[in-house]
């Protein structure tokens, strides 16, 4: 068995104090190593950088360690009880890194815990100790000491599957479906509507808990929730998640609901559907994985971007949120898509292959290079679920497909070749998906939103509008109006002006030679003030002269003004019963 302690080493200098002990009854060479990246989130992160110090003794003396890699070390092995401590930097405010202040804790264990490289698969302890008497801890790790708090795995990989937060905690439990379930928030939250809250997330539990119709993967449940400011993200694991969320997003008593509190529940939605689909359901690249090296797969449009199309629709079949709610959020969606160029150059299969290096690795230029397999992957979902019930005149849909899914991982608890996916999607549904496959996942063709999402009683109309507008559900079909210059370029303020963060393809800026990194001081000679307002003044085809500061330098431009294209989703309701049926 291998035995770990943690404990705060200085809370002032954000320090985790880790030791590793066990038995070694054999001379054999051994190496520990710290996982390069954490399940969830696909990218190296070199975890092992953090390590400011470590050291090993065997029977009280000390042994040697020899730094073989980046996050890799070698001990010769002496028979006898081996202790490793190690000191590790903790100032990573996210969910897949480890804090520590004077006023919580938080770890994943991936960027904590070394593991035994030979002994992998072996019984874990984990005792944390000395914290400050007023925090409180959770996690779902199985308790075996709850008094000295020590908790146990049954091996390292489920010993890194249940983050700890730690502080002084909020706890607020429910029942979904019969199971425990709880939301323990961390943080500075102030005063909130608790019951709007638990009372929410639980409907969204039993919807999901609903769609599946097989137990659960998990004995309970457990949200872990940070809130601070201007801060966003999850990240899932077997039996809970980690969440981090701005505390205005919090449900305010007798308000009604604004978008921030919606965000916050489709973010409870999201990690919540990924204990059955990725979690449970998994690509056998994840599975097989020892998280040193990157783990390729073209499914994650199908792991990630379904997962994405659920989050929204639970709020709206939990009825959380209402039919024009849900298709607001999903007209944002599509315009996020239809607005990046990059849709057109990379299809979603690739976009998950490169998802270490490209979605997770964005620069200036992303937006025109690549598509997001969370948000294209979502909008594919929908196709995917339109033309199931399309084809079976409503008999079947897409949950049909995730419920095989999951029962074929409860069978054979492996994860899918690459191939295995629609396999089982087509077994599920007695439909050939070749063509679908062909069109929304493995090539850059434009999905056909309009066409399927009419069979459920929802237009789509495309508007020439202001970039910033973003989509919406408006109730009406909508005239067309007369499109507004573009500027073509994302920016956020500077101390005088603008700075371009991002330059679109063949827009304004870009054919006048602006560069990300431009910080715009002037239109037409007026010093930028309010540089929306300034712009709103500027008609398709006017000639702009645009007065910049690139490298120190004082230059100018003059930019002919292109119109907006007409790539604004509207939704509007066509048929209520048909929309009814689609989101019950």
């Amino acid at each position: 068995m291998l035995r770990y302690h943690v404990q705060p080493h200085h809370l002032k200098q954000h320090l985790w104090q880790v030791s590793l002990c066990f038995s070694q009854n054999h001379d054999h060479a051994f190496t520990l190593s710290l996982p390069n990246w954490v399940p969830g989130s696909y990218m190296i992160r070199d975890f092992a950088r953090h390590i400011i110090s470590i050291q090993a003794s065997c029977n009280g003396q000390s042994q040697g360690l020899i730094q073989k890699s980046k996050n890799t070390w070698q001990a010769t092995g002496d028979m006898g009880e081996w202790q490793v401590d190690y000191w590790v930097y903790a100032f990573d405010v996210s969910v897949r890194g480890a804090f520590l202040s004077t006023e919580r804790g938080f770890f994943d264990g991936a960027c904590l815990f070394l593991r035994h490289n030979q002994r992998a698969q072996e019984a874990c302890l984990l005792a944390i100790s000395n914290v400050p008497r007023d925090w409180d801890i959770a996690t779902t790790l199985p308790v075996l000491d709850a008094r000295k708090n020590i908790f146990q795995a049954t091996n390292y990989r489920e010993l890194i599957d249940h983050p700890v937060t730690m502080g002084n905690l909020l706890r607020l439990p429910f029942q979904a479906a019969g199971i425990e379930h709880e939301i323990i928030i961390n943080g500075h939250f102030g005063d909130f509507d608790h019951g709007r809250l638990v009372e929410d997330v639980q409907r969204i539990c039993t919807t999901e808990i609903a769609l599946f119709d097989a137990p659960v993967p998990f004995e309970r449940y457990r949200f872990l929730l940070f809130v601070g400011q201007n801060v966003y993200g999850g990240l899932e694991h077997g039996s809970s998640t980690a969440l981090m969320a701005d505390r205005h997003h919090l449900p305010q008593k007798n308000r009604p609901m604004d978008d921030g509190y919606i965000s916050l529940l489709g973010l409870f939605s999201h990690e919540y559907f990924h204990a059955w689909n990725v979690k449970s359901i998994k690509p056998a690249a994840f599975a097989d994985s020892d998280l040193n090296e990157e783990a390729y797969t073209r499914l994650l449009w199908a792991f990630e971007g379904i997962t994405s199309y659920y989050d929204d629709l639970i709020l709206a079949r939990s009825g959380v949120i209402s039919h024009e709610q849900y298709l607001n959020l999903l007209a944002k969606t599509i315009t996020r898509v239809q607005q990046g160029a990059g849709r057109t150059l990379q299809n979603l299969a690739d976009a998950s292959l490169t998802a270490w290096t490209k979605y997770y690795k964005q620069n200036e230029n992303s937006p025109n290079a690549i598509v997001s397999y969370y948000q294209k992957g979502a909008l594919a979902a929908l196709c995917l679920d339109m033309y199931i019930r399309r084809q079976s005149q409503n008999k079947m849909n897409l949950d049909v497909i995730m419920r095989a899914l999951y029962q074929d991982w409860r069978i054979r608890h492996q994860g899918l070749a690459e191939n295995e996916w629609l396999q089982i999607a087509e077994a599920a549904t007695g439909m050939d998906l070749r063509i679908f496959q062909q069109r929304c996942i493995d090539s850059t063709s434009e999905l056909p939103l309009v066409a399927l999402l009419t069979t459920a009683g929802v237009g789509l109309s495309w508007q020439a509008l202001a970039r910033d507008h973003g989509g919406a559900y408006v109730e009406n079909t909508p005239n067309p109006v007369g499109a507004p210059a573009d500027f073509g370029a994302r920016f956020k303020p500077a101390s005088l002006g603008v700075t371009l963060s991002q330059v679109y393809s063949q827009g304004s800026a870009e054919q006048a030679g602006l560069c990300a990194g431009d910080c715009i001081i002037a239109l037409n000679q007026e010093i930028i003030t309010d540089f929306t307002q300034q712009w709103a003044r500027v008609a398709v085809n006017d000639l702009v002269l645009i007065h910049f500061v690139r490298d120190g330098m004082l230059d100018q431009v003059e930019m002919q003004a292109q119109a907006a294209l007409p790539n604004t989703a509207l939704l509007h309701i066509q048929d209520h019963s048909k929309l009814a049926q689609w989101l019950a």
